[in-house]
């Protein structure tokens, strides 16, 4: 039998991921028919480009080991 050995980070990490489709999933289908204001499209927008960073992030991480955050992408992260 293959012993499967996973780090706390990586399984807190497929947790977050998994969340996050699963969240969204139930959501999205939700707005049918429904106008969002310019405000909350803005606002869904900026945290759009927030996940996108943070997937950019996640993803560099994995392939390099290089898990420091740079000033923009802090200031990204933190709504900045």
């Amino acid at each position: 039998m293959k012993r499967i050995d996973r780090s706390v980070e990586f399984l807190d990490l497929i947790t977050a991921c998994h969340a996050f489709v699963a969240a969204s999933s139930r959501v999205v289908p939700g707005m049918r028919d429904r106008q969002l204001s310019s405000d909350e499209k803005a606002i869904i927008r900026e945290n759009c480009a927030r996940v996108r960073a943070t997937l950019d992030w996640i993803e560099t991480a994995v392939d390099t080991g290089k898990v420091d955050v740079d000033g923009e992408l802090a200031r990204l992260l933190q709504g900045e």
